[in-house]
């Protein structure tokens, strides 16, 4: 049987690239740490996606200050 994933608070994300790959490293609060590959349009979707979401109005003052219109 399936079970749901247990919902965690981000404490830490890092994207870097190495030897041409993406690798995105994510903390939680209590120092589980996850490793996961991406491609550049695997990342470029991502940034794509956060980028929509801060684009409504409402959320204009948590862009960062070179993202804000």
């Amino acid at each position: 049987m399936a079970q749901f994933p247990i919902m965690k608070t981000i404490a830490n994300i890092a994207v870097t690239h190495v030897d041409g790959e993406y690798r995105i490293r994510i903390e939680d609060e209590s120092g589980d740490t996850g490793v996961y590959r991406a491609s550049s349009d695997q990342v470029m979707d991502l940034a794509n996606m956060l980028d929509d979401l801060f684009s409504d109005e409402d959320c204009l003052d948590a862009r960062p200050p070179w993202r804000q219109r």
